[in-house]
């Protein structure tokens, strides 16, 4: 579902604004002749541009979608509010430089921070910048650990308390994302309604609430060129805090529903890749959480995920979504399915 990165040119991409090059030169000590962009393959949502100097990568700018109106799901500062608060803890994170709210340099609010030189794996072919001394397995294992650490972070302690909401997590995700659905749908999906309502049925009780990063896939990893580990953890736009088993649940969809539903390739057992068995064990033995009702997460993150897609649909029908060259028909068309596989894990409560 992710689109290769584009190549850099003289002129700016769409959502780079003209204040933009003058402001990092500014604060780089830069010529603005030597200031660059390109769209990196970094989500469908939140833009996100490399910045070159001279041609070569040195920092990010991160923006909110083209014509975004608001709304805390594309909620740039507040994203990187949680990566610079993580910035000292055991999660990797890339290094927040400045979050800019400022409208003479762009119109919306962005966060620049440092280049992180890793690689995410969102095809086949990424799995051959996986260094000889590591694995596939190793990576994703580097994965499970790093889900691990977001999980053990003590979210008063890095100041991150006040993202608590009051009610429950998942009934709250599940008016959330049901109520942006109904906003941005121009389509009669009644699967989409009928999954929430199971899902609404059967929340399971919360045991263990946390950071929850909301989007837990290898493409949302940077892993290490020298190691094969995850080097940083980038796209916390839908972060929060809440029962932080959504996330293996999530893990879970994105790696063991069919890709045709999903349209995001993960490795899979006969690649490398780990089972479902194994992400389960590895999780379990680092947290101590209880995972005995993940296929109902995993479920919630397949119908969760139908929601969002739609979204993309949507704007891309409209136009919405910058230089990312993506199918909107395609797109659209997985959306059903995707929801009616939900239902289906429901049910059957098996991946």
């Amino acid at each position: 579902m992710m689109s290769r990165s584009q190549t850099a040119s003289a002129s700016a991409p769409s959502g780079i604004g003209p204040g933009v090059r003058p402001w990092i030169a500014a604060r780089v000590g830069a010529d603005e002749s030597a200031i660059g962009f390109r769209v990196l393959s970094v989500g469908r949502s939140n833009l996100t541009f490399a910045v070159t100097l001279d041609g070569v990568d040195r920092w990010v700018l991160r923006r909110p979608p083209l014509g975004h109106a608001g709304g805390s799901a594309h909620d740039v500062s507040r994203e990187g509010r949680i990566m610079a608060a993580l910035g000292p803890t055991p999660v990797p994170v890339p290094t927040i430089l400045e979050i800019v709210d400022d409208p003479d340099v762009l119109e919306v609010p962005f966060v620049f921070q440092d280049h992180c030189d890793g690689f995410p794996i969102h095809e086949p072919a990424d799995l051959e910048l996986i260094p000889a001394s590591g694995s596939v397995a190793d990576s994703m294992l580097s994965l499970v650990d790093a889900l691990a650490k977001i999980h053990s972070v003590d979210v008063d302690a890095v100041g991150l308390g006040d993202l608590r909401r009051p009610g429950g997590f998942v009934e709250r995700q599940l008016r959330r994302w049901l109520g942006q659905y109904e906003a941005v749908t121009t389509r009669d999906i009644p699967v989409i309604a009928e999954v929430q309502a199971a899902l609404a049925r059967d929340i399971p009780p919360e045991t263990a609430t946390g950071l929850v990063h909301g989007d837990v896939k290898p493409n949302n990893m940077l892993f290490d060129r020298r190691t094969g580990e995850v080097q940083a953890v980038v796209d916390w736009e839908l972060s929060s805090i809440g029962d932080v088993v959504t996330d293996l649940g999530y893990l879970l969809a994105m790696m063991f529903v069919p890709l045709e539903y999903t349209g995001i390739w993960t490795p899979t057992p006969a690649e490398g890749g780990l089972t479902a068995e194994q992400v389960v064990s590895r999780y379990a033995e680092l947290t101590g959480q209880d995972t005995s009702r993940v296929p109902y997460y995993a479920a919630f993150a397949a119908w969760k995920l139908a929601c969002i897609r739609e979204g993309v649909y949507t704007r891309l029908k409209q136009g919405r979504m910058g230089d990312l060259d993506l199918d909107p028909e395609e797109t659209g068309a997985g959306v059903e399915p995707l929801a009616a596989h939900a239902l289906e894990i429901l049910r059957s409560g098996q991946l």
